[in-house]
C-alpha cells in the first residue's frame, strides 16, 4: 500500500492506493490544532504503508511534523513531491518548475488524466488558484488569488466602517445583499467565480475551444455553484494526482 498525503494551507488530506484502487479521501484541519496529536490519529487509521508520497504547500513546520511523524512509526522515508518541466503527459509552463505549486501541479496532472482536451482546473480554499491546459498537457499559466474566507477576512481586517456594519451571520448566493455582512461574502464569491468564468472565455480565446472545468478543494462548492458554465467538482484532485505520480514510478519524464 502506497500513503498519500496532501499537507494544504488549512487541511491535511490523505488516502491510500492499493493496487492502482485509490480509497476515499480523509482529511483534518491542521492549522491553529494539536498537529502530533492530529497526526498520531490519522497514523491510528492507516496500515504500514510500503511507500509514503507527500504534497506539502503547508509550510515547514506541519511538512516536519509529518515526515518526523512518518519515520517514526512506520520507519518509512517519505517521498517529498515537487513540481518538474514534465510529468505524466503535462508540461509546465514556469520558467523555473518547481517553482508552481506542487498542488496546483498534481491537480493538473489529475485533471489530464480525467479528461481529454482543453481544461481550466480551479482550486478554490484558502487562496483560489486556476490554470489552463491545452489538448496536449500544455499548461498556460495561471492566477492565484485569495479564497473566499481569505478575502473576506482581508476587508474586515483593514476597514473600520465596514467592519462595524457587518453584524449578520448568514448570507446567500445572490449577488446583491440588505446587509453589509451579506454583500461582502457574496460579493467575495462573485468576484471568484467571475474571474473563472473570464479564465473559461481567455482559454476559449486562446485555444479556439471551450474548455473543461474540474474544481476542486475546501471551498469550492459555493464559488462553483455560482458559475455558469458547466463544470465537475473532483474533491481528491491533489490525491489524484500524486496516485498518478505513485503509479508512474518517477515524477519527471524524459522529453
Amino acid at each position: 500500500m502506497i500513503l498519500l498525503i496532501d499537507i494544504g494551507n488549512t487541511r491535511l488530506k490523505w488516502a491510500e492506493l492499493r493496487d492502482g484502487t485509490l480509497s476515499a479521501q480523509s482529511a483534518f484541519a491542521h492549522s491553529g490544532g494539536d498537529r502530533a496529536r492530529l497526526l498520531e490519529e490519522m497514523q491510528k487509521r492507516v496500515a504500514t504503508p510500503e511507500r509514503v508520497l507527500i504534497a506539502n504547500v503547508g509550510g515547514p513546520e506541519i511538512q516536519a511534523a509529518c515526515v518526523n511523524a512518518v519515520r517514526t512509526r512506520w520507519n518509512v522515508e517519505p517521498e517529498l513531491v515537487v513540481a518538474s518541466a514534465r510529468a505524466a503527459g503535462v508540461t509546465n509552463a514556469y520558467r523555473d518548475p518547481e517553482k508552481l505549486g506542487v498542488d496546483r501541479w498534481l491537480a493538473m496532472i489529475a485533471a489530464r488524466a480525467m479528461k481529454p482536451g482543453a481544461l481550466c482546473v480551479v482550486s478554490v480554499g484558502t487562496a483560489m488558484t486556476v490554470d489552463g491546459l491545452d489538448a496536449t498537457g500544455r499548461h498556460l499559466g495561471g492566477v492565484i488569488v485569495p479564497g473566499p474566507k481569505l478575502m473576506v477576512a482581508s476587508l474586515l481586517g483593514n476597514t473600520s466602517d465596514i467592519a462595524a456594519r457587518a453584524t449578520q451571520t448568514e448570507s446567500t448566493d445572490g449577488l446583491f445583499a440588505d446587509h453589509t455582512f451579506g454583500a461582502i461574502h457574496q460579493g467575495a464569491r462573485h468576484a471568484l467565480a467571475a474571474l473563472i468564468e473570464r479564465a473559461i472565455t481567455e482559454i476559449e480565446r486562446t485555444l479556439r475551444t471551450r474548455p473543461q472545468v474540474l474544481i476542486t478543494g475546501g471551498a469550492c462548492e459555493r464559488v462553483a455553484a455560482l458559475l455558469e458554465s458547466s463544470y465537475e467538482v473532483v474533491s481528491d484532485l491533489v490525491l489524484r494526482g500524486l496516485a498518478r505520480i505513485a503509479d508512474s514510478g518517477s515524477e519527471e519524464e524524459d522529453e
